[in-house]
């Protein structure tokens, strides 16, 4: 299947293809080792997530008092889902070891 038949001559870009050396990551998938990630990639600091949390429920606060009185159950949900989100978020940011493990 991948030889000439006899009286054809190997196609040059066949030639081509074989001389071409490996690129980084197949070498390292060759030698065994994974590959390695980028420095710096996916790092989020601590800040952020504690800046989103306090935007979140400055959020929720504006929606509760600028509505009127009283609040439809689609702004209670809002309002708690945008709390419980914010509140997850500094969770996760306390419970970064030195602000960069996310």
């Amino acid at each position: 299947m991948g030889q000439p038949r006899s009286g054809e001559a190997a196609s040059p870009s066949a030639a081509n293809e074989a001389a071409k050396p490996a690129g980084t990551g197949m070498r390292s998938l060759l030698r065994g080792q994974p590959p390695a990630a980028a420095p710096g990639r996916g790092r989020i600091p601590r800040w952020y997530l504690f800046g989103a949390d306090l935007l979140l429920v400055a959020l929720a606060l504006i929606v509760m008092y600028k509505s009127p009185v009283p609040l439809t159950g689609m702004e209670r949900l809002f309002g708690v889902a945008a709390v419980a989100l914010g509140a997850f978020l500094a969770l996760i940011a306390a419970c970064m070891k030195n602000g960069k493990d996310l």
